[in-house]
This record gives C-alpha cells, sequence and structure tokens, in this order.
C-alpha cells in the first residue's frame, strides 16, 4: 500500500518533542524522539495517544495520556500566536425580506430527511382566537380575505379527499353573482346548507354542496339556479377539521397562494403543527397541481429562534451561541427566494438547517438571538453563505476543495482552538475500517470496475485535510476523486465522518483514523464552544477567525 501526502505536515510522537533550545531559529535542529531535524515547529501538529496538539516556535512539548502539554503550560492547550481581532458593526445591509418562507412539507417523492407533500394538513391556534385567509404579496406582506373563528381548521387540496374529519368532494354548486367583500358572498352561500365562499381570480363568490362528481353537483344545482363547479388544479380547501365542512376555498392560480395567520387576542399568536408550534403564518400551494406544499412565513428574528437551538445545545457559552445565531441569520438572509421551485427560502431540514418553531427555545438560546438581533456577516456588502460543520477536526478547508467555486471568506486554517472541546466533542477521534472489496464496491458505484482496491494514494491540502484520493486495483485499474467529488466520495460512499484522516493498512483491509464531523467549512460548532468557553473569545472574534475579510453589518 501506498500512502502519497501532496502535502502534509503531521508529525506522529512517541515521546517527547522538544526544540533544541526556546527561541531556536529555522536552520536550528528539532529534536524528534531524539534524532534532530531541521525547520522550526511552526505549523506543525503532534499525534499520540494522548489525542492532537498544535506546535509553535520556542517550545518543549510532550504527549502524554491527558494529551499535548506544552512544558510550563496547560495539559491539553497549546497557546496560539495571537487572538483574533475584535469586529465592529461597520457595515449597513438592506434586507430583501423582513420574513423568511420556510419550507415544512415540501417535497414530491420519499424521503428519509425531507417532508413529503400532503393530502391535508391540520392547524390549531394555541391561543383560541381563530384565522384571518387571505394572500401573502411579493414582499410577503399579508393581505386579509375572509377569516374563521373555528381554532382548530384543516386545509385540504381541492381533490376529492379523506380526512379524519369526513371526505372532502371536489365539487360545488356555484351561485350565480359576484360580490365585493367575503361578507357580502358569505351572507348569500348561508342561506343554503353547506354554504361557503370561494375566493377566484380576484372575485368573490358564493357556493355550496360537497360532491364526489359534476353529476352530483349539476343535479343539486336545479333548485338554485347554480351551475356544478370544480377549481383548478391549483385551488385550496379550507375545512373546519371535527367535520370536513368547507369554509372557504381560494384559487388564484399561479399567482399567489392561499395563506393563513393565527388570530390573537393574548399576545404571540402560536399555531400547533404535526406535533411542532410555530410563529408567523402559514402558507399552502399546490405547486405541480398535486399536493400540498406548506411554507411557514415567519419573522427573521423568530425563525433563528427556531434553528438555533437545533444546532446548538442551550447548555453551550453564550459566545458560541451567539456565533451561531450569526450564522443561522446570515445564512437565511444569503439565500432569499433560492428554492422558488418550492416557493420557499430554505427548508426545514438539513438541505438547509433544521428549524422546529418555538418547541426548543430556552431563555439561553432565545437570549443569544436578541443579543444579535439585526446583525450580519457580511462581505463586499452582501450577506455570507455562513457555512458551518459540527467539528473540522483541526483545520478548516478552502472552498474549492470542496464545494464548486472558491469563496473569499470561505479559507481553509489551522484550527488550535477546536481540540479544547475534546472532552465534550465525541468527533475529536473516529475510526472506520473497509476491506478492499468494500472499497472496491463502494468505488464501482461510481461507474469503475475495479476488481479489489489494494493501494489508495491520498493528496492534501496544504492543511492536511484529503482533497484527492486514487484507489487502484491488483490490474493496474485506478479510480481517483478529487476536491469536490472526494469529499462527496469519502463522506458518502466510505462513509467516513470528514476529510481529515490518516490511513493504514493490515493485510487487505484499510483502517480510516480521523477527527471531525462535517464538510469543514466555515465555522466549526465545536471550535467555537472551545473558543468561547476555554479561551474566552467573544462571538465576534469567533466569526472573524473562522470566516475570512468579514464585516458585521446592521440589517435594515
Amino acid at each position: 500500500m501506498k500512502v502519497r501526502a501532496a502535502i502534509s505536515f503531521i508529525l506522529a510522537l512517541t515521546f517527547v518533542l522538544a526544540l533544541a533550545a526556546p527561541g531556536a531559529l529555522a536552520s536550528e535542529a528539532i529534536y524528534i524522539n531524539g534524532t534532530a531535524q531541521p525547520g522550526t515547529l511552526d505549523g506543525l501538529w503532534a499525534i499520540g495517544s494522548g489525542g492532537r496538539g498544535q506546535l509553535s516556535s520556542g517550545g518543549q512539548y510532550v504527549m502524554t495520556a491527558d494529551g499535548l502539554v506544552q512544558l510550563g503550560g496547560e495539559p491539553g492547550l497549546v497557546e496560539p500566536e495571537g487572538d483574533p481581532e475584535p469586529l465592529e458593526v461597520t457595515g449597513r445591509l438592506d434586507l430583501e425580506h423582513d420574513k423568511v418562507r420556510v419550507a415544512l412539507y415540501y417535497y414530491d417523492g420519499e424521503s428519509s430527511v425531507r417532508n413529503s407533500t400532503l393530502e391535508y394538513a391540520n392547524l390549531e391556534n394555541e391561543v383560541g382566537s381563530g384565522y384571518s385567509l387571505g394572500y401573502y404579496d411579493d414582499d410577503r406582506e399579508f393581505h386579509a380575505l375572509a377569516y374563521t373563528d373555528e381554532t382548530a381548521i384543516t386545509m385540504v387540496m381541492d381533490r376529492n379527499t379523506e380526512t379524519p374529519g369526513g371526505t372532502v368532494g371536489c365539487y360545488h354548486v356555484l351561485l350565480p353573482g359576484y360580490y365585493d367583500s367575503f361578507e357580502e358572498a358569505l351572507e348569500v352561500a348561508g342561506a343554503y346548507s353547506g354554504g361557503f365562499v370561494g375566493y377566484y381570480d380576484g372575485d368573490f363568490r358564493a357556493l355550496y354542496g360537497n360532491y364526489y362528481s359534476a353529476n352530483e353537483a349539476a343535479n343539486a344545482a336545479y333548485s338554485s339556479g347554480g351551475e356544478a363547479y370544480t377549481a383548478s388544479s391549483r385551488c385550496v380547501v379550507v375545512t373546519r377539521t371535527s367535520d370536513a365542512r368547507i369554509l372557504f376555498e381560494f384559487d388564484c392560480g399561479d399567482d399567489y397562494s392561499l395563506a393563513v395567520e393565527p388570530r390573537s387576542t393574548r399576545g404571540d399568536a402560536l399555531t400547533w403543527f404535526k406535533g411542532y408550534t410555530y410563529r408567523g403564518g402559514f402558507e399552502y400551494s399546490r405547486q405541480t397541481g398535486g399536493k400540498l406544499t406548506v411554507i411557514n412565513v415567519v419573522d427573521i428574528e423568530d425563525y433563528v429562534k427556531g434553528v438555533l437551538p437545533y444546532e446548538m445545545s442551550d447548555g453551550w457559552p453564550a459566545e458560541a451561541l451567539k456565533a451561531q445565531a450569526m450564522c443561522a441569520r446570515t445564512y437565511v438572509a444569503s439565500h432569499f427566494d433560492s428554492l422558488p421551485g418550492y416557493n420557499c427560502d430554505v427548508t426545514n431540514d438539513t438541505y438547509s438547517q433544521v428549524y422546529r418553531g418555538t418547541n426548543a427555545s430556552s431563555g439561553s438560546t432565545d437570549a443569544a438571538v436578541e443579543a444579535t438581533a439585526g446583525l450580519y456577516i457580511t462581505s463586499g456588502g452582501r450577506p455570507i453563505d455562513a457555512m458551518y460543520c459540527s467539528s473540522n477536526g483541526g483545520a478548516t478547508e478552502n472552498s474549492e476543495n470542496v464545494m464548486a467555486n472558491a469563496v473569499s471568506y470561505l479559507r481553509g486554517k489551522i484550527d488550535p482552538y477546536e481540540a479544547a472541546a475534546g472532552s465534550v466533542n465525541s468527533y475529536s477521534e473516529w475510526t472506520r475500517t473497509l476491506t478492499g472489496s468494500q472499497l472496491a464496491s463502494a468505488v464501482n458505484q461510481q461507474g469503475y470496475a475495479l476488481s479489489e482496491v489494494t493501494d489508495i494514494e491520498l493528496e492534501r491540502s496544504e492543511t492536511g485535510n484529503v482533497i484527492g484520493i486514487t484507489l487502484s486495483d491488483p490490474d493496474g485499474r485506478r479510480a481517483s476523486f478529487e476536491r469536490g467529488s472526494c469529499y462527496s466520495f469519502v463522506t458518502g460512499s466510505l462513509g467516513l465522518n470528514s476529510i481529515r484522516f490518516e490511513l493504514s493498512e493490515n493485510g487487505s483491509r484499510f483502517t480510516f483514523t480521523g477527527s471531525g464531523w462535517g464538510h469543514n467549512l466555515g465555522m466549526s460548532q465545536y471550535g467555537a464552544y472551545a473558543m468561547a468557553e476555554s479561551y474566552g473569545f467573544t462571538f465576534d472574534q469567533i466569526i472573524n477567525f473562522y470566516f475570512t475579510g468579514v464585516e458585521l453589518s446592521r440589517g435594515v
């Protein structure tokens, strides 16, 4: 087996590693296990049974069971050469919107992560004051058209649908006449059993009945002078949850979608939906003319409060929580209208950021959001794509080595801080062993035809992360993956936690020993923990360390 490292700065220590004398120059010797080596320790790392740690010139070190010890220093901590500078709020950011569209149920297919579209969706107003019904315009301003005092309602696609409350048919009797208001149409519809109001392409209409076929509706229409009617494939029906009685019907084609906002006379309006409680309103569309896409339309700060406790524990240091709040807020500001196919900015799962409304919010997470409210991380006057991962394992990476493009603020660097969180970071060290046959199987799923992997070559970046991997079989067939495809292959096909690992061989078995979890871009969450807890840095210093050349801006 060969393990090739394009650039590698990692040293394995067994007993003692020290400079010949403190303050040694580059031309003087470094003694590694008693053997003199030229150069300095700057930028090098020590790995041993006690973990890992970064080295620097002018120090003497011993690797113990408690970690790397700088003689005369604290076990497990090697002080970096300079603190990251604090950031002042120096910019102004003109926000496109002050509300976020978050897709809750949106996926037309099966997925273990994404929530699929729905035939019907229940809402329950937790403060018990009913709902306003209408639509959001292009500026995300709500326009009320109708209302109901019902506190438990169900939105249904306008197709024949069975709900727990009963059957909802998509054929009705449409009464003659157009009306200027919901109240006028409701007065006419109220004279009929099962009467309700429809809003179609800007007009209020009066209807009644709930039928499974056009013939049934036509027969019922004789006595009233109406006509059998069914709306377009974009129509959404509002029903009473308890008995499926139709309350309102909305169809504006592709122009607008039905919006529902809870009404409250007792503080914040909170709405229960599918086990979670949300602030803001809801939007229902049939993007493909089929089932319902459900969107939560919510104030940016309330959105961040619903993200933070799912991305970082509420017991973590306050400055780390603030840094995470900054990333979550900036991320969504950089993704407005990024998913037009779902009529949203972000999703509520790991394809964007995990968001679950108010359920897990706590005093500490809400306080972190409020302490940084309205602040964004910017570069060139624009919000950055504030990427973050759980753990970088000791170094971040240049964006072009993981995804398609080089981004100025996503530059790789050695992280001297994250190791201090090793006692709470379950990803500070991990191991995965695969056989040559297993590796060949993973490779061949990418379109290759290797018999059995017997040789692996690695290419490393300047920060020591693996950005290229080549696997070969006994017949000389090779499969190579570089940069973004390397990240996808090692974390997806091979199931490794990150691109920061070492490789060893024992017969036909290959062992990957690494650290970190995630894509190694931007902020490390465990690094933020360590910077706040062990080093006392503030959230802006954390941001300034993990993102290169950024500023803080006030959103307007």
